[in-house]
């Protein structure tokens, strides 16, 4: 039998141990700057919690987890080992130059990672797939991935089976029509099922400093190119 989880909060709402991750995430979900693991010793949530956790086997990279196979958020509660949030802009869509960004948080390093690049003639959809395409793969193979989006396109595409339609049709929509943008859906479908990825949309400009900061990375990418 696995190990129980505890979930140690170093930077939340409430600080300290927590057994279940429903409670560790009441505490850091939204919170700016949360800082939490899982470790099955409570000892080692401990030490970590009072700064003195020191990574067993001496350290090093982390060890690599098997590829496990992609499954719907509701299916998994473990506490995400990155959370990451992913945005695209296009100037003048469609055909008018893009960038994409994404702002990766390692929950495991504790490192904050700022990806971006723009092209001269693209779509804003295609800028948001590229920009999850990104990040899903810089993460480390097997990591549990909260990935936050404003594009309902990108969301549905995985959590309404929209991808699994695609494909099953031969990448036809319901319509009949080719699905756009098949190249990056083809890698995206790839890189997922390496992850295991929760999806959550969030609300464009309003004030969601993440979102804010890819925003302002991929629109600054675009106008490289004006």
């Amino acid at each position: 039998m696995a190990a129980k989880k505890v979930y140690a909060v170093r930077n939340g709402r409430k600080t300290g141990i927590f057994t279940t991750w429903a409670e560790c995430k009441a505490q850091v979900d939204g919170f700016p700057g949360a800082r939490y693991k899982g470790f099955t010793d409570p000892n080692e949530a401990n030490k970590w919690l009072n700064l003195d956790y020191v990574p067993p086997y001496g350290g090093g990279a982390p060890k690599k987890q098997a590829a496990p196979q992609p499954e719907p958020a509701a299916q998994f509660d473990d506490a995400p080992d990155y959370v990451i949030y992913t945005d695209g802009s296009c100037l003048r869509n469609p055909d008018g130059p893009g960038g994409w960004a994404a702002v990766i948080a390692d929950q495991i390093e504790g490192r904050l990672t700022e990806l971006h690049e723009g092209e001269a003639s693209t779509t804003n959809n295609r800028m948001e797939l590229t920009a999850a395409l990104r990040a899903l793969t810089f993460a480390r193979p097997g990591s549990v991935i909260d990935l936050y989006t404003d594009s309902q396109y990108l969301k549905n595409a995985f959590t309404k089976n929209w991808l699994a339609g695609w494909k099953r049709k031969g990448w036809v929509t319901a319509a009949g029509t080719p699905v756009k943008n098949q190249d990056l859906w083809q890698q995206l479908d790839a890189a997922f099922a390496r992850q295991k990825v929760r999806f959550h949309w969030v609300k464009g400009h309003v004030g969601v400093a993440q979102n804010e900061r890819c925003d302002e990375l991929a629109k600054a990418e675009a106008m490289k190119f004006m």
